[in-house]
């Protein structure tokens, strides 16, 4: 599992014998949430995910729980600033 950050997008990697990639834009992003079940929990593991408004979600899975706590604000934060500074028709090409 892969993750990348960027100004622009949130971008994750998954897949063992198929790759695949998945970018969200930051203005797309309409809630950033952490799970952490009780297993991953002891093994300090957690998953962020990142709903867009199509019904989708991005995850990026495995990341050591304080990496994924800060990656949690940090893309709270991207999110929010991404909607305040993109025009309405940016996204609708």
């Amino acid at each position: 599992h892969g993750l990348a950050v960027t100004d622009a997008v949130f971008a994750a990697r998954y897949g063992l014998l198929r790759r695949s990639l998945a970018l969200v834009p930051h203005a797309k992003v309409q809630s950033v949430r952490l799970t952490q079940g009780p297993w991953r929990r002891a093994l300090r593991l957690a998953d962020v995910h990142v709903d867009t408004g199509a019904n989708k979600t991005v995850t990026a899975r495995l990341r050591d729980a304080e990496e994924a706590a800060e990656l949690l604000r940090s893309q709270a934060e991207r999110s929010r600033t991404g909607r305040r500074d993109a025009p309405p028709d940016r996204w609708m090409a």
